[in-house]
């Protein structure tokens, strides 16, 4: 391992656990009603960005999503059920936290989530251990990529971006990570982020 490389920060969705919004529509109300369209309509609405900004309940998104798109308060339960329940382990993800522990590596967690969700993942899920440190935003109101949320990380934790690497799913938070100085790996699968931290000097 490389004495550059000293802590690496994961992402939650689609790098720890699954995170599949389309599944979660087909789930709730159908596979035939589950057009990207309408995924979008739930997932890339405002209501869902202020409950991950902490900026409303999930009590309080229901209500207004059932307002917004017509259906039953039975149908939108299942919805924030499903969206909890779909969050399984990705493959090969705590082997890949287990690992950077042993090799010495410091683990820390930055997430885009909502305050209830990452209740359910608490209880449900003994990743948490591995963690000194976790980010939500929530907590903070604030969303990746804004820098305010790497710099918050990096701040509380004291950790300097050079020696930090993040894992992400999505190219514009690994972007996001970078423009603050920290290195960033595009997270596809636990195999290939193996190999590109490898790259990094990163050996675990």
């Amino acid at each position: 391992m490389s004495v550059s490389v000293r802590n690496i920060v994961f992402d939650l969705g689609n790098v720890v656990v699954r995170w599949d919004p389309a599944l979660i529509v087909a789930r709730t109300f159908g596979e035939a009603t589950a057009t990207p369209e309408f995924v979008r309509s739930i997932f890339a609405h405002p209501l869902w960005l202020e409950l991950n900004r902490g900026e409303i309940t999930e009590e309080q998104a229901k209500r207004a999503y059932c307002s917004r798109l017509g259906v039953t308060t039975d149908q939108i339960g299942q919805l924030f059920f499903h969206i909890k329940n779909s969050q399984t382990l990705v493959p090969g993800a705590l082997e890949l936290m287990e690992q950077a522990a042993a090799a010495g590596l410091r683990l820390f967690a930055l997430s885009d989530n909502v305050h209830e969700i990452v209740l359910h993942l608490r209880k449900t899920y003994d990743f948490w251990r591995y963690f000194e440190g976790v980010v939500i935003s929530a907590e903070l109101g604030i969303l990746k990529p804004d820098p305010r949320i790497f710099t918050h990380l990096l701040n509380t934790f004291v950790l300097e971006p050079k020696e930090t690497v993040f894992l992400d799913d999505l190219a514009r938070n690994v972007e996001g990570a970078r423009a603050v100085g920290m290195h960033a790996v595009h997270f596809i699968d636990a195999e290939r982020a193996a190999v590109e931290l490898e790259a990094l000097g990163v050996r675990i």
